[in-house]
């Protein structure tokens, strides 16, 4: 792998887990650095900064996307599978507002994207019982299918990239993100 390595120490009262992020950058930092006297210590949350760009930029780089969308059948676009399970995690069937809304993306972009899923068949408009003036999206049998291989191609890849790590550090992670989600929650709804 090219590049260097982001190491984000995280102290849990008397366990240390050591976690190594790919990053763009030539510096290595470590968030166990004691602050100088009389100054706050940034260095933590600047790691964990880094840390959270460096995770963006590794499921856009193109080795990642290629190994994710080489493995299903025809051509797709992350865009499309971003979209397909949204669909398929919505709660009730959703509009294709309330599918940018999750995207955060603008609704003729949206549009667009269900277009496309739409002519691929992987997807169904239906209008909605409430308003007909509105459409509700459905995923197709073939839909279904795609986003199956694709999340099981997707669990490949993070079995592969986590093969050593133990249980208990795959759930800490999952707990820490979990949490950390929730707060950019919390202070986007303080907005």
């Amino acid at each position: 792998m090219c590049g260097t390595h982001i190491s984000v120490t995280i102290t849990e009262t008397t366990t240390e887990t050591t976690t190594m992020f790919p990053s763009a950058t030539t510096t290595a930092m470590t968030a166990s650095a004691a602050p100088s006297p009389g100054t706050r210590d940034t260095s933590r949350h600047d790691a964990l900064d880094d840390a959270l760009v460096a995770i963006r930029r590794v499921l856009l780089r193109p080795g990642y996307r290629a190994r994710l969308l080489d493995a299903l059948p025809g051509r797709v676009e992350l865009a499309t599978l971003r979209l397909l399970r949204t669909v398929q995690r919505h709660e009730a069937a959703p509009s294709i507002g309330e599918v940018a809304e999750v995207l955060i993306i603008d609704p003729s972009t949206a549009s667009r994207v269900v277009d496309r899923a739409v002519g691929s068949g992987l997807l169904e408009r239906r209008a909605c019982t409430d308003d007909r003036r509105r459409a509700r999206l459905h995923l197709t049998p073939t839909g279904t299918e795609l986003l199956d291989r694709a999340t099981d191609r997707r669990r490949e890849l993070l079995a592969e990239v986590t093969g050593d790590w133990t249980e208990d550090e795959l759930d800490l992670l999952v707990r820490q993100l979990t949490a950390l989600i929730a707060g950019f929650d919390q202070l986007e709804g303080s907005a």
